[in-house]
């Protein structure tokens, strides 16, 4: 039996961690649908398919105004610069959740409602804080697993 070798290049790679993490995202949405239904609803599995999708098109280029912010400040010094850095990444990605949110009630309507405090804010917070967690772990397992 022969074992067929095969090497990824930088494009493969970029689309098999979008691909996973698209999946894991599918995977802790419907989760939330399932067990915190009196905070978190979506009408559909395809509805939970394009919330995927767009959160991680939106995470990932939050991700990258967040580091392009840290490359601008870290170039500084002093305590001034450390302050305005904080405020500017916690308000991106702050606000960036709303946008978030925002897109989302655009693109889905009323196949996706929140529920609770802030107008669903906190659990839409928390599903975004499960999906982050679990792409960690992904990633570094995806890493350790490599040659």
């Amino acid at each position: 039996m022969t074992q067929e070798v095969f090497s990824i290049n930088s494009k493969q790679r970029i689309f098999l961690l979008f691909l996973i993490f698209v999946l894991a995202d599918l995977v802790v949405i419907n989760l939330f649908d399932e067990y915190a239904r009196e905070y978190f609803y979506l009408e559909s599995f395809t509805d939970s398919i394009f919330m995927a999708l767009i959160l991680q098109i939106l995470l990932k280029f939050t991700i990258q105004i967040e580091h392009k912010i840290g490359n601008f400040f870290s170039s500084k010094t002093g305590s001034v610069n450390l302050i305005g850095r904080i405020l500017v990444t916690w308000a991106l990605l702050f606000g960036s959740k709303i946008i978030m949110m925002l897109v989302i009630d655009i693109v889905l309507g009323d196949g996706i409602q929140y529920f609770g405090p802030y107008h669903g804010l906190g659990i839409f917070i928390l599903i975004i804080i499960a999906m982050i967690v679990t792409e960690i772990i992904l990633k570094k397992i995806f890493f350790f697993l490599s040659d």
